[in-house]
């Protein structure tokens, strides 16, 4: 399918007209579709009726015929009648911004949840174009003609669409109280959370794979990475055990500008491991000219999840081509990063540790040698500074979780002393 995409340059506009597009043309060969040019007009305001000016719109349709074009692609949500009215125009297919990524999300979904949340967010999309649909198809003789008394064919379709988006947020409801006792179950048995977040294709996947690989974790447990956009649609949740601390680490979807209000809602569910993390790794592509439109877009989505306020290291990733030298995020923890030359690896660990490691205190422990299950323990769960093998037991001067201590209190030193 060969396509034209078409945009608006806005005088208030936050988003850089050449990126927004570029990113455009990425989303569309993420689904296989042929880009074979792109045209944006500056306006004051979006034309109620055909987005673009006519004088554009009639260079578009030269366009069309000069290059053989099947499908328009506009760089922002088309209402119905816009789409009628283009269509009407240039006699092919319109798609916005919008649709195309609910087709990616659709495309890439992995879990039943993020089906779920998919099917949801387009029902929604849909829901207000049922009329323009509907008359779309009977234009081409398609249609379905059976219908109650006093009922048009809109409303039976507005009503089917009204029942599977009840239905669907229904099944839902029933997941998220499945994953809320998870994460329960999580916080009960102390272990705290770490969640990945950033822009779509900034190196969240490879990060832990990379996380994965340095705890020598099984082959397995990796995750799907690729150099492309929305490579990741659902959360991957891994076990994580670093210097004795156990941590779960998350890998959540990637956001993108102008990612459409119904899917960021539809995804609340998936997103709800990112609202219950103790600690957020904010990974950003530091080799991309847009990385402060990038971060901009990614802490909007995380405000308005409410999870502004959770500790944060943001990771400068892919610095081992970055073009952005001296960056930096005042105030805030930041590391260079790079996956592919393990830069600062060792750092982003430890600095990992500081937020997971449950509160300790140091003890020196004289174990009995009958006792050998809390030696296992000491060995298994503690920082052992000095280990010696006494006439009476095992000697440990060792960093014993609060949460562990009173297994050891009754053979503390201090204590057996007093």
């Amino acid at each position: 399918m060969r396509a034209l995409l078409v945009g608006a340059s806005l005088k208030d506009d936050r988003y850089d007209i050449e990126y927004s597009l570029s990113e455009l043309h990425a989303l569309a060969l993420a689904l296989g579709i042929e880009v074979i040019d792109k045209m944006y007009q500056k306006l004051d305001r979006i034309n109620s009726k055909t987005y673009v000016g006519s004088g554009k719109m009639n260079e578009i349709i030269i366009a069309i015929h000069a290059y053989d074009i099947d499908l328009l692609i506009f760089n922002d949500e088309l209402s119905p009648s816009q789409i009628r009215n283009i269509e009407e125009l240039v006699h092919i297919e319109v798609m916005d911004r919008t649709y195309l990524i609910l087709k990616i999300f659709e495309e890439r979904n992995q879990t039943k949840e993020s089906l779920l949340e998919i099917k949801l967010a387009k029902d929604l999309y849909l829901l207000p174009r049922v009329q323009y649909l509907r008359e779309k198809e009977d234009r081409i003789g398609g249609g379905a003609k059976t219908r109650g008394k006093g009922e048009t064919q809109r409303e039976l379709d507005q009503r089917h669409l009204r029942g599977e988006i009840l239905r669907i947020r229904e099944e839902l409801d029933r997941l998220q109280k499945m994953k809320s006792n998870q994460i329960e179950k999580r916080k009960r048995n102390e272990i705290p959370i770490v969640a990945l977040v950033g822009y779509t294709n900034a190196g969240k996947s490879s990060t832990m794979n990379t996380i994965l690989e340095y705890t020598n974790a099984k082959e397995e447990k990796k995750v799907l990475s690729k150099d492309q956009l929305f490579a990741t649609l659902s959360t991957y949740n891994r076990k994580i055990t670093y210097n004795k601390i156990d941590f779960m680490l998350v890998d959540t979807i990637g956001f993108v500008s102008k990612l459409p209000h119904n899917l960021i809602n539809s995804f609340y569910q998936t997103l709800e491991e990112v609202k219950n993390a103790d600690l957020i790794i904010h990974v950003l592509d530091s080799s991309s000219p847009y990385i402060n439109e990038q971060l901009r877009v990614v802490l909007e989505v995380l405000y308005s999840l409410g999870a502004n306020k959770i500790p944060t290291i943001y990771l400068f990733n892919k610095w081992d081509k970055t073009i952005n030298e001296g960056l930096s995020m005042p105030g805030a923890k930041s590391l260079y990063f790079s996956n592919k030359t393990k830069l600062n690896l060792d750092e982003l660990m430890n600095q990992i540790l500081e937020y997971v490691t449950p509160s300790t205190l140091r003890a020196q422990i004289l174990i009995p040698y009958s006792k050998g299950e809390l030696s296992n323990q000491i060995e298994k769960n503690c920082h052992i500074y000095k280990k010696e093998y006494q006439s009476y037991g095992t000697y440990y001067d060792c960093e014993i979780p609060i949460k562990m201590y009173s297994l050891f209190h009754e053979y503390d030193l201090d204590t057996m002393v007093s």
